[in-house]
C-alpha cells in the first residue's frame, strides 16, 4: 500500500470512530446513505470530468502517478478519491450535528 491509500483509510476510520465518539451514529440513519449516493455520483461526474485524458493532456489537470494510489480507477479517478469525498461529507455532517445540538442547547434551555 502507498501513503495516499493508507491515508485516506486511515483518514476514514477516524471519521467513523468520530460519528460513534459524539454519539451522532450517521451511519444508521437511511437518509446519511442518501446523501453518500449523492456524493458518489457527483464526485464521479465532477472528478471524471477533471481527471479526463483530453483535459489532464491539455495541462489542467496533472495526472495521478500510478504509484502513489491502489491502482484502481473508476474512469479516471482513483478508487481512493471516493472514500475521501465521503470521508469529508461525513466528517462535515458530524460537526453540524454537533453544533446544532450546542445551540439548542444553549438557546432554548
Amino acid at each position: 500500500m502507498n501513503e495516499y491509500t493508507i491515508a485516506v483509510f486511515l483518514s476514514l476510520s477516524l471519521v467513523f470512530i468520530l460519528d460513534i465518539y459524539v454519539g451522532t451514529f450517521l451511519f444508521k440513519r437511511g437518509k446519511f446513505w442518501w446523501l453518500i449516493a449523492i456524493t458518489i455520483l457527483a464526485q464521479t461526474i465532477v472528478d471524471n470530468y477533471l481527471n479526463g485524458r483530453w483535459l489532464a493532456n491539455n495541462g489542467i489537470v496533472i495526472n495521478y502517478d500510478p504509484r502513489q494510489f491502489s491502482g484502481i480507477l473508476i474512469w479516471h479517478t482513483p478508487l481512493e478519491n471516493y472514500f475521501f469525498g465521503i470521508g469529508l461529507v461525513w466528517l462535515n455532517v458530524i460537526v453540524y450535528e454537533v453544533l446544532r445540538g450546542k445551540v439548542n442547547t444553549i438557546l432554548f434551555k
